[in-house]
């Protein structure tokens, strides 16, 4: 009895010990696929357009993150995906700013057909 309860234990003990690696590699996997949808989801030409660096850095760690969690270096291919995923976000704030920039400019330049106009 003794030595059933003590084998229950081990058991219990390293699926304990194993649970942050299970957990860790799923992590991983998820922000992996996540990237991956924020990067395929941004306009190729809008965001080599707004933010050609971040753009290409994204893409490069996303690779880097593929490529740790295909050799199960699963720390690594989490911190990865979270720097592909960042650069993805500043891509895509990039990408808004362009479009405001443009709209500014062509409230601008409609002010000063107006005042043309207006003092002509």
């Amino acid at each position: 009895m003794r030595i059933s309860v003590a084998i229950v234990g081990g058991l219990f003990v390293g699926l304990l010990a194993a649970a942050p690696a299970a957990f860790a590699d799923d992590k991983a996997r998820d922000n992996i696929v996540r990237a991956e949808a924020q990067i395929k989801a941004l306009n190729a030409a809008d965001a080599g357009a707004a933010s050609a660096n971040e753009y290409q850095t994204a893409q490069t760690r996303l690779n880097e993150a593929r490529t740790a969690e295909d050799k199960n270096r699963d720390e690594e291919s989490f911190w990865r995906s979270e720097e592909a995923l960042l650069q993805a976000n500043i891509v895509q704030e990039k990408i808004k700013l362009r479009g405001l920039e443009r709209t500014v400019s062509e409230i601008e330049t409609g002010i000063a057909t107006l005042r043309r106009e207006l003092n002509s």
